[in-house]
């Protein structure tokens, strides 16, 4: 698996567990900071 299918499969992860958060009415703030400082790195491979 090279690294952009890698970052591809992250995306879709975070996506999903997203979904599934907004769904059930909650949050997961330090994922969610995780995932915004992380996004940019991965987005320029």
């Amino acid at each position: 698996m090279d690294e952009s299918e890698k970052n591809r499969d992250f995306y879709k992860n975070c996506s999903q567990y997203f979904e599934f958060l907004r769904k059930a009415g909650k949050n997961d703030f330090e994922f969610e900071d995780e995932y915004y400082f992380t996004m940019p790195a991965i987005s320029n491979s």
